[in-house]
């Protein structure tokens, strides 16, 4: 459907008006998501969506002309092509708790279609999401001959015990923690350690770790980490790490499951360099 100038006129409006009602109203995001190497392996990016309020997605990896494709839903949300490929996302009602409804962008033959999320979130709704390419892979040579030997040496992995748990998945009983922070100038080397609470059932695996920063212009950045699997007896070990953007203000991880994405918590920038 193409919208005519009233229609969009009369949606930004609305969410305007939404923007500014009552305190206990949810925070309202400008996000860039990086799109996954493997989308089909990982969880559906996710969109933050409230009635009332327009979501505006611009898909920058994929060519035009896009085709989006949303899961039955019952006529809550709708959906608007605009003429430069973007899409505007408008629900009527707010989706239930644990609710999510699908939505596949694909371009052409050949293609992985692009899988969303749709989701209600209390503390945060999109106004603004670009999904954007990955850039290009570091050349740093060592980067992953540190990861590896960070996972075989226990004692060289530290400069900063983060007492804090990342996620939590009650079906197996499994926790996952950052147990150590290592900054090499805006480069993080992370330990997550996953624990099972039960001896006879094996330990969950990450899917995928995600980081989030904070920019200086308020927009959220995230991306996918590299992620380096290990073992030691009891619990498994992982290293991930990835690069802070400039000027980032605060870092956040998440632990993704295979179809379920994991709650951000915030990773400390202390022991980096300017940062006490």
């Amino acid at each position: 459907m193409r919208p005519g100038p009233w229609l969009l006129l009369s949606l930004l409006l609305s969410t305007v008006a939404a923007a500014r009602g009552g305190s206990s109203a949810p925070a309202f995001q400008r996000r860039a998501l990086v799109q996954p190497s493997r989308p089909e392996q990982v969880p559906p990016l996710e969109l933050h969506v409230a009635a009332g309020v327009v979501t505006h997605v611009r898909v920058e990896t994929l060519p035009p002309p896009l085709v989006p494709v949303l899961a039955p839903h019952g006529g809550r949300i709708q959906l608007i092509q605009l003429d430069d490929g973007s899409l505007l996302l408008v629900s009527s009602t707010d989706l239930a708790p644990g609710e999510q409804v699908l939505l596949s962008v694909s371009s052409g033959a050949g293609t992985e279609p692009l899988r969303f999320s749709l989701v209600t979130r209390r503390d945060a709704v999109d106004l603004q999401v670009r999904v954007v390419r990955a850039s290009a892979p570091d050349e740093e040579d060592g980067t992953e001959s540190l990861a590896r030997s960070l996972l075989a040496a226990p004692n060289a992995r530290a400069t900063l015990a983060v007492p804090q748990q990342v996620a939590g998945y009650s079906p197996q009983g499994s926790f996952g923690r950052v147990e150590s922070v290592l900054w090499l100038d805006r480069r993080l080397f992370a330990t997550v350690a996953v624990r099972n609470r039960k001896r006879v059932v094996s330990a969950w695996t990450p899917a995928q770790a995600r980081l989030r920063a904070t920019l200086a212009d308020g927009v959220l950045l995230e991306w996918p980490a590299r992620l380096f699997p290990g073992a030691t007896r009891g619990r498994q070990l992982h290293i991930l790490t990835g690069l802070l953007p400039e000027g980032a203000s605060r870092l956040e991880v998440a632990l993704d499951e295979a179809e379920s994405p994991g709650e951000f918590q915030s990773l400390p920038l202390t022991g980096r360099a300017g940062h006490p």
